[in-house]
């Protein structure tokens, strides 16, 4: 590759563009595109690279020069570029634009016409219904707003003054070994192998909907949405594509699990091992029939990662089976119980309390015989 193509790169069909360098103010800034085609990615770089050479010298494109364009059209197109992610994140990115043109705020205004003050208004009055969503909505209104600034159509970001709201933790609801037996003993036996697999592997719901058993050239395809149970190598493949970290994953397979697959049901026309119409109803089902609250699929995996922790699986370990990115969101699940931390105590009870015992015994024993009489 020339050197003057170092940035650009050819990734599932689309030619992203991805430079860096230093502001002015000493931050170090990154622009990435996706371009159906290298002529306009070549053009985008020689673009953003002129506004870098241009803010080296101090000068700034005049406002008067920066071409102004629908948000509806500018946010779709943005959208439309999003070739490096996974559908449900586009499909998040569309509820949260279509969100926010239900709203004055946005529908029919020119992206230049945004303004702080009506970004904040919207925003504080979303959040008075989920502060959630506004918080998603804000998040996506930001990286939008962003681009525009990195493709020169907008001088400074309206949505970067406006503050996300403060979610409260709440605690993650953990199955206990009983209440996991409930609820396996309530399922039918269709339920039971996708309770067993989450309880187990920690994998999230919508990868184990899209698991299929192994199917002819699954191990050769450039662009895979399904993830696949291979027996023979025992492990569960999970490609990039429906990954949350964007990274592909191999799932080991425990013996149990291996026989398990083995004896499951296979249908002739499809190789899918859950079907997606009939698990969610019937997991509800049985969680009310096991009389559990605040039960749901994601709650398996919580609480296998919770029970790794606990069996002593290392942090490294869990977080690499989990597929997570960052081990902090791993850090997460490494609550106690009340039993744990009584264990705890008493273990270093144990070596700082060695010496009393002894020397102890003798008056506690007195002391005994004292109240006894």
């Amino acid at each position: 590759m020339k050197t003057s193509e170092k940035n650009l790169k050819l990734k599932s069909g689309k030619w992203i563009v991805d430079i860096s360098f230093t502001k002015p103010n000493g931050k170090l800034k990154r622009v990435r595109a996706a371009f159906p085609t290298k002529t306009e990615a070549k053009a985008h770089l020689d673009l953003v690279r002129g506004q870098k050479a241009s803010r080296r010298l101090g000068i700034e494109v005049p406002d008067e020069k920066r071409k102004d364009v629908l948000f509806d059209d500018y946010a779709r197109s943005v959208l439309a570029n999003q070739a490096d992610l996974r559908p449900n994140s586009i499909k998040s990115m569309r509820k949260h634009l279509n969100n926010l043109l239900r709203s004055d705020c946005f529908k029919g205004k020119m992206l230049s016409a945004l303004t702080t003050a009506e970004i904040s208004k919207y925003h504080t009055e979303r959040g008075i219904e989920r502060k959630m969503a506004a918080n998603a909505e804000l998040w996506f209104l930001r990286m939008v707003l962003q681009k525009a600034i990195d493709l020169g159509l907008l001088a400074k970001n309206p949505a970067a003054g406006v503050k996300r709201f403060r979610q409260d933790k709440t605690r993650l609801r953990i199955l206990t070994d009983a209440e996991a037996a409930l609820l396996l003993n309530a399922a039918g036996p269709k339920l039971v192998p996708l309770i067993r697999l989450l309880l187990t592997t920690g994998m999230r719901p919508h990868e184990a909907f899209a698991l299929h058993f192994e199917y002819d050239g699954w191990d050769v395809e450039k662009k895979r949405s399904k993830a696949v149970v291979d027996i023979g190598r025992k492990v569960i493949s999970i490609p990039h594509e429906l990954s949350k970290n964007h990274k592909d994953r191999e799932v080991p397979l425990s013996p149990e699990l291996v026989s398990m697959f083995h004896q499951m049901p296979r249908n002739p026309e499809s190789s899918k091992v859950f079907p997606w119409g009939e698990c969610p109803k019937a997991f509800n089902e049985a969680v009310r029939a096991a009389k559990l609250k605040g039960v749901s699929m994601y709650t398996l995996k919580h609480s296998a990662a919770s029970r790794m922790i606990k069996a002593g699986v290392d942090i490294v370990t869990v977080a690499e089976v989990l597929g997570h990115q960052d081990i902090k969101q791993t850090i997460r699940y490494c609550h106690s119980d009340p039993q744990s931390k009584r264990d705890a105590i008493a273990k270093v009870s144990q070596i700082y309390f060695k010496d009393a015992q002894v020397a102890d015994a003798p008056a506690s024993q007195a002391g005994a015989e004292a109240l006894a009489s």
